[in-house]
């Protein structure tokens, strides 16, 4: 389906893409939450958010299914509809958790933003519909708006201009010098099946919890040295901490090869494109390692750094991107199908690969001259037995979050999952 534009060239209707088909049946969300020790103007930040519907027109639209292809439409009235919420508490804390675990305002909004204001200053929160897009895009948001607001703040009758820019694969196809992606698809590729999955009990989702540990400063400093001076990333590192902290807590048989999934950015492929728009750009690599008794952290990580490295190029991702773009092309409701037949296979086999997502640093957010104190990011829930670590990084603070539902997962076996977490990245 071809995009139809409206005068002030602002999309009608845009198309859906298989990653959009994929999280649209999910109903996951991903959320951020920024700090500052100042106060912002609501009344722009009010208008930038209005405003952002505009620049990124996903965001101003809703998922119209339809049986053959579904497509993204445009609200008809997006000015009668609230977008953004302002609030002044005593316990912001409260405030914020309450704000993250609410839905949407409308049914069918793709973003919603709330201003918490408390005496020493303003949280801003901001939930994203999965659907129309990727932690990476989440944080494309925040800077979207942050540029809005400043310049609104310049220029109270600044207008963004729409972004036209693509909203599927084409440009890691072309990265990969990849021309007809389809022609790679092989229907009878294997893939290895979950050998273990987090400690759960059911898929019933009654309320909402998030679990969070936090590194500042030294602490930071430590696993980020700990890092370089073994010449690994910061995923890697977590991932050495996640695999050591779910073999204490499962003690899988030795010799077993576990795998967990991470998430891969794709945009990394083909960084500098200017015309991409915000949208689904992320699949998952799978490296696996068995449980090997009395290892020390840098053993694991050894292998571990060796397991991910293999994964780790341009083409990582490409057999995950082929299958998206595949469920781009069949019918809505041979997708809808699969996807239910997938859930169902996972829930009965009670195993799926714990996942971590890893969306990287923040940059640096600044609202005309206040610059935000503390940022991070609010992982979605994942369908049981399904379970995502989330890790994300601004002005030198490592947040790991997770985000999940009573009774399907315990809070007690989440708790003691990041205690151990902690006390692996403290010891670095």
């Amino acid at each position: 389906m071809e995009a139809s534009v409206s005068e002030n060239r602002i999309p009608n209707t845009l198309p859906v893409n298989g990653q959009d088909r994929f999280e649209y049946i999910l109903k996951y969300e991903i959320q951020a939450v920024t700090t500052f020790d100042q106060h912002l103007d609501v009344d722009i930040l009010k208008k930038a958010v209005r405003l952002s519907l505009d620049a990124e027109p996903v965001l101003g639209c809703r998922f119209i299914e339809d049986e053959k292809q579904p497509y993204w439409q445009r609200f008809e009235r997006p000015d009668e509809m609230q977008w953004f919420e302002f609030v002044t508490k005593d316990n912001k804390k409260e405030a914020t958790q309450q704000f993250l675990k609410s839905p949407f305002t409308h049914d069918g909004q793709q973003v919603n933003v709330r201003l918490i204001r408390t005496e020493d200053g303003d949280t801003l929160c901001i939930k994203i519909s999965h659907a129309c897009s990727d932690a990476a895009g989440l944080k494309e948001y925040l800077d979207l708006l942050a540029g809005i607001y400043s310049n609104l703040q310049k220029n109270s009758i600044f207008k963004p201009n729409p972004n036209q820019g693509r909203r599927d694969q084409k440009h890691y196809f072309d990265a990969l010098g990849v021309k007809e992606p389809l022609a790679l698809f092989d229907p009878q590729a294997q893939v290895l099946p979950p050998t273990w999955a987090f400690p759960h009990h059911g898929v019933e989702k009654k309320e909402m919890h998030i679990a969070m540990r936090r590194f500042r400063d030294g602490a930071f400093d430590r696993i980020v040295n700990f890092g370089e001076n073994r010449k690994v990333t910061i995923t890697s590192v977590i991932l050495t901490a996640l695999y050591r902290s779910m073999f204490e807590l499962l003690k899988p048989p030795i010799g077993e090869e576990m795998g967990i999934c991470v998430t891969v950015d794709l945009r990394k492929a083909f960084i500098g494109s200017p015309d991409q728009a915000i949208c689904n750009l992320s699949v998952g690599i799978y490296p696996r390692i068995t449980r090997v008794e009395e290892e020390s952290f840098t053993e694991t990580l050894q292998r571990v750094s060796s397991s991910i490295e293999v994964l780790k190029n341009d083409r990582a991702g490409l057999l995950n991107a082929i299958g998206l773009e595949v469920w781009g092309t069949i019918d809505y409701s041979q997708t809808l199908s699969q996807m239910q037949a997938i859930i169902q296979w996972t829930v009965e086999t009670d195993k799926s690969h714990p996942l971590l997502s890893n969306v990287g640093v923040i940059n640096p957010l600044q609202f005309g001259q206040i610059v935000a104190t503390d940022a991070y990011i609010v992982t979605p829930i994942v369908v049981p037995p399904g379970f995502m670590l989330g890790v994300s990084t601004y002005n030198k603070t490592l947040t790991l979050e997770v985000s999940f539902c009573e009774p399907s997962h315990r809070t007690e076996d989440v708790e003691a999952f990041m205690d151990l977490m902690e006390k692996e990245l403290s010891s670095l």
